[in-house]
């Protein structure tokens, strides 16, 4: 057995110990409920407003020394941490009457341990905003010592397997997760107020649609049928508004069995609406506002922080073409193409080497490669080609681009929106065009969905649709670069570390052996 396996083994026996020894002198090392009724961070706030109170505060033992007759013990909540300040002849004997510890048995607690205590509000002999207590109880005894107090969790992939921990001990990761939960009610907020209504829509779906990408497949025993985890609200959504709703959304969760990266997570969050009697232009107008609403009213500023470029969500935001940005860093005009060879030609010069099917492809292609990244500030890029708008309303004027246009913030793709086809003729036969028999789920294409188009027949208004996805927009208002940090339980492989398959007597050998081909 190695020192790491001997010195854990070694805290968790010592620890079980201590638990089996309180329960021996009647006090529960897990009841079931507490007194607790304040919080450290307003008590921290608003000293003067708590000095002198009786309060009962509970959290986890952060830090924890005994100086002679006195104790002083850190607790942290979700609010902040505060400390108490234990005296052997405040404290007394162990009460089991009261699951009160007594000051000789705080040799039983460790750090990490949750605790609660109550006493007077008070400031300690040098100054520190405290808690006197006189009836300490405990919540929770742990079996595994915190990381390293000063250092934390250093090791990239046990922040991410581990995020509790992380979050435990950097209360800067603590902040974050709670706003990216802020942010969220913000946006409910902001579109409960604009009448729209939230419903709930199917996550596990018979026929995926209002997208293109790699579905996950699953079978519901119960039907004897394959269905899929839903790529998308957006048909859903639509058929609310058939029903008769004017606004509708949803923040649902999105499975897209393709790649993993610092912008990509095959499960994420989109919020997703849909307004009937308007159409795209209304969006944009909508979008602004709830990234600027949330920017004022959640994270009480305009300005952030991400990848060295400071965003700024307070200007009116610039809404450009797409053949317009292309132009303007390429300088090449693929509006004034004609001819598929052009296009193709262009791209040649411009050094991308992918195959174009169309002009409105190969515009797409050298957006990708070179217009994208340039959009730093806030953005809506509008004009995409009818080609990969399946969903959208040709434009009237210039039927070779559709009524759509998407969010660019900080040089990356923050959502889609466009107005709607609810021509269902029309729509029925892009998909038939589009359709290739045995390749219903390779992600490139748009599913047939007769079941929609159906709803479609009975009439749907004009109507337009947003879908910003959560994550992205999180990275943005937290200043990450990365979406596993906006992730709290970002998907990794499955793994079990050596000192605990030995603790919890697992073989992993055998899933560690390599796998025959």
């Amino acid at each position: 057995m190695t020192q790491a396996h001997s010195t854990l083994e070694e805290i968790r026996r010592i620890r079980i110990e201590k638990a089996t020894e309180l329960q021996k002198l009647g006090i529960s090392a897990y009841p079931s409920k507490s007194a607790r009724d304040a919080y450290a961070g307003p008590i921290l706030a608003e000293y003067e407003a708590h000095e002198g109170k009786t309060v009962t505060v509970g959290g986890r033992i952060m830090s924890f020394r005994k100086q002679g007759g006195m104790a002083f013990a850190h607790i942290q909540d979700q609010t902040g941490k505060i400390q108490l300040l234990i005296r052997r002849e405040t404290l007394g004997e162990t009460r089991p009457a009261d699951a009160a510890i007594g000051f000789t048995e705080l040799r039983l607690l460790d750090v990490g341990d949750i605790v609660e205590g109550t006493g007077k509000v008070m400031k300690s002999m040098r100054g520190e905003i405290s808690i006197e207590v006189v009836t300490l109880r405990l919540l929770t005894k742990t079996i595994r010592p915190l990381p390293d107090q000063w250092h934390g969790l250093k090791d990239r992939e046990s922040i991410l397997r581990k995020r509790y921990l992380d979050t435990i001990m950097d209360p800067e990761s603590h902040r974050r997760y709670a706003s990216v939960a802020k942010m969220i009610a913000g946006i409910r907020e902001f579109l409960n107020a604009r009448g729209f209504i939230e419903f709930q829509t199917p996550i596990i779906q018979a026929q995926y649609g209002g997208g293109t990408a790699k579905p996950f497949r699953t079978h519901v025993n119960a039907l004897s049928t394959d269905m899929y985890l839903a790529i998308s609200h957006e048909l859903y959504l639509k058929r609310l508004i058939v029903a008769g709703y004017d606004k509708v959304y949803t923040i649902g969760r999105y499975f897209r069995n393709e790649g993993i990266d610092r912008s990509h997570h095959p499960e994420f969050s989109m919020v997703e609406t849909m307004a009937a009697y308007e159409n795209y232009e209304y969006n944009m107008d909508l979008v602004e506002e709830m990234f600027r609403h949330l920017a004022v009213n959640v994270f009480g500023r305009t300005e952030f922080k991400v990848k060295d470029q400071t965003i700024d969500f307070g200007p009116a935001w610039r809404r450009v073409r797409m053949v317009d940005v292309v132009n303007e860093v390429t300088g090449v005009d693929f509006g004034a193409m004609t001819t598929l060879d052009e296009a193709q030609a262009a791209l040649k010069k411009l050094d991308v080497h992918e195959h174009a099917e169309s002009i409105g492809h190969a515009l797409v292609l050298a957006f990708e490669h070179f217009g994208e990244k340039t959009l730093i500030q806030p953005t809506l890029v509008y004009g995409q080609p009818v080609e990969i708008s399946p969903l959208a309303k040709p434009l009237e004027s210039d039927p070779r681009w559709a009524e759509r246009f998407e969010i660019y913030i900080a040089g990356m793709e923050c959502g889609d929106n466009w107005s709607e086809q609810n021509d269902p003729v029309q729509l029925l036969e892009t998909w038939r065009k589009a359709y290739k028999v045995g390749e219903e789920d390779s992600g490139v294409f748009h599913a047939l969905d007769f079941d929609f188009i159906e709803a479609l027949e009975h009439g749907m208004p004009p109507t337009t649709g947003i879908g910003p996805g959560i994550e992205r927009m999180a990275m943005i208002f937290t200043e990450q670069e990365n979406i596993d940090d906006v992730i709290f339980f970002p998907m990794m492989r499955p793994a079990m570390s050596n000192v605990n398959a030995e603790i919890f007597g697992v073989d992993i050998s055998a899933a560690k052996a390599p796998q025959k081909e």
